[in-house]
């Protein structure tokens, strides 16, 4: 028997490891364009503040973006900050110098000079002492005046397939509250840090929303935790940094279910990154791909709970036990649809041990999207309906019959498609179920009451 852990169809990690090596494609088409090199030209007079300010800005103003003292806004950018704005309070560095004695070295042994009566011979000496003071800096949605250069779109349009139901799903995935509100700052959402919450931009559209509410979310994953109490080996991660990873994880998230944000992320990664070669995008790809991806699966989780929530059917469209199907390899294949494939997860039938075992990342859609598994197992011989039964196992339709796989006959970006537009399709079946038994019922009645 061999028991194979290499994956006939890519895992999850896989696809979503295919949409950050895009992204990190675009991104260095975009560096060449002309718009970006006026942009990175005005973006290089923006002072880049400590994490501890970074910490104070956030705190104050969680929505803020480009940030600068009431006189740089004036000299640097021809801006003007807003009559009655208040400020964001940050420490400024303000060294003053002071004289003091030290002692007088020998420059050849630079041991102590000793005056005639034995004491240490004594020189003043300049120093410069550290020191802080709070001042005041401004962010741009606080200011009038000339435009900034800016790259990509300034926000997307488009409606999202069966949008309400997947915006609840991402809802439902969320550990704290989400809320719309008249954000003034014009900003298209942020996370609270104090308030453990997540505001989006009202009045949106729905492909705008969505990616908002995918990125702020990253944040809650990724950034929620105060810096001072992450382990040691945890990078302390700047502005910028936390931007990239938010960003890059929204992309790919939307990305996967077939909304599509390019002019978009693209540019906003590029803005927070410094320099063509992305070293926060480069320094934190495990970490967005690994967020991504337990994002995806549990998305993928409250979708299938909605979906039996509102009636609709979940079970495969061919039938919730096909009968064994040889396959092109002359072997009968079985879903694990309950749990991966493990020791004693699995039917050993005397004369018939499994020839493959293969397991799954995760969870994923299989035979078209018919049913979730966790992995399979193919046999020589067909196993019993109480065999298959008693370990939850599904059988796979025969190679003839099955429809094919997405991963086989579609383009990428037609099987993200697939997955809302799958969720639609059995959204709209259910509504005209439903519809046809209330006049069903309806004709009942009037039968009844002649």
């Amino acid at each position: 028997m061999s028991e194979k852990k290499d994956k006939a169809y890519p895992s999850q990690f896989d696809k979503v490891k295919e949409i950050t090596d895009k992204l990190e494609a675009g991104i260095q088409a975009l560096f060449e364009s002309e718009a970006f090199k006026n942009y990175l030209k005005t973006l290089s007079k923006f002072h880049d503040y400590s994490l501890n300010n970074t910490i104070l800005i956030a705190m104050q103003k969680p929505d803020a973006t480009l940030v600068a003292g009431y006189t740089a806004w004036q000299k640097n950018f021809g801006r003007q900050v807003q009559k009655g704005e208040t400020g964001i309070r940050i420490l400024a560095p303000t060294p003053y110098k002071k004289q003091m004695e030290v002692d007088r070295l020998d420059p050849v042994t630079q041991q102590p000079v000793l005056n005639p009566d034995g004491s240490t011979a004594k020189d003043l000496k300049e120093i410069m002492v550290p020191a802080f003071k709070v001042v005041n800096v401004f962010d741009v949605s606080q200011t009038d005046g000339k435009p900034l250069p800016t790259i990509g779109v300034d926000e997307l349009s488009g409606n999202v397939t069966n949008y309400e139901m997947f915006f609840e799903a991402l809802k439902r995935a969320c550990p704290v509250p989400v809320g719309f509100e008249d954000i003034p700052s014009g900003a298209k959402g942020y996370y609270h840090t104090v308030d453990q919450r997540i505001a989006l931009q009202e009045g949106m559209s729905q492909v705008q929303t969505v990616k908002t509410m995918i990125h702020e979310m990253a944040h809650q994953k990724l950034h929620a935790i105060d810096p001072k109490d992450l382990p040691p080996e945890e990078p302390r991660l700047t502005r910028n940094a936390k931007e990239v990873e938010a960003e890059a994880v929204a992309y790919t998230v939307a990305q996967h279910y077939g909304i599509e944000t390019s002019d978009y992320s693209f540019a906003y990664i590029a803005g927070w990154s410094h320099g063509k070669e992305t070293p926060e995008l480069k320094a934190s790809l495990d970490r967005i791909r690994k967020a991504a991806d337990e994002m995806i699966t549990s998305i993928d989780d409250h979708i299938m709970y909605l979906q039996q929530e509102k009636g609709i059917d979940v079970k495969p469209e061919i039938s919730p036990n096909p009968a064994p199907g040889l396959q092109e390899n002359g072997r009968y294949r079985y879903y694990s649809t309950q749990r991966p494939v493990d020791i004693d997860t699995f039917p050993k039938p005397a004369g018939n041990a499994p020839v493959e075992i293969h397991n799954y990342d995760n969870r994923q859609l299989v035979e078209g999207g018919t049913m979730q598994a966790w992995g399979w197992l193919e046999y020589a011989k067909p196993l019993t309906e109480k065999e298959a039964g008693d370990y939850e196992l599904k059988p796979a339709p025969s190679a003839e019959k099955a429809k094919i796989a997405p991963e086989q006959s579609e383009s990428s970006s037609e099987k993200k498609h697939s997955v809302l537009q799958d969720l639609q399709t059995k959204a709209e079946k259910a509504k005209q179920k439903s519809t046809q038994k209330s006049t069903q019922k309806s004709h009942k009645k009037k039968e009844e009451s002649r």
